[in-house]
């Protein structure tokens, strides 16, 4: 049992880092001029931390199946303490990165914006000797 504790403990604790990472995703975004490497790097960052709490999941499981022991843990309270808090800081990052999804859909649109009018203000401006 102590080892699906110390489990639930490593997948809360990569939660917070993922937490992190997610804020600072997000000044990244908000940031005019956006650093395409630092994004880069905190995306390859949180890729890392979601294939850790795969891992992680995976041994949660393993380990639910030896003790017989499946949430919500009702009558084991320091279990069922974790997976609440759990539950709830998974809440918080999804909420969290759908702020950053809407940031960069809205920066990719201003950007395909952007270039489209640039084409057709040089299609329209571009001119040969004879003003054609």
């Amino acid at each position: 049992m102590k080892k699906l504790v110390k489990i639930l403990k490593e997948i809360d604790d990569t939660l917070l880092s993922l937490d992190e990472i997610i804020r600072k995703e997000y000044i990244i975004l908000l940031n005019s001029k956006t650093d395409v490497k630092k994004l880069s790097d905190i995306i390859s960052k949180k890729h890392d931390f979601l294939n850790k709490l795969n891992n992680l999941k995976k041994t949660q499981l393993y380990l639910e199946k030896t003790y017989n022991v499946f949430p919500p843990y009702a009558q084991h309270t320091e279990l069922n303490y974790f997976l609440k808090k759990i539950i709830n800081k998974c809440i918080l990052l999804n909420k969290r990165n759908y702020k950053n999804k809407i940031l960069i859909k809205h920066k990719f649109y201003l950007n395909q914006t952007f270039l489209n009018f640039y084409k057709s203000f040089n299609k329209k401006v571009t001119y040969d000797l004879h003003g054609n």
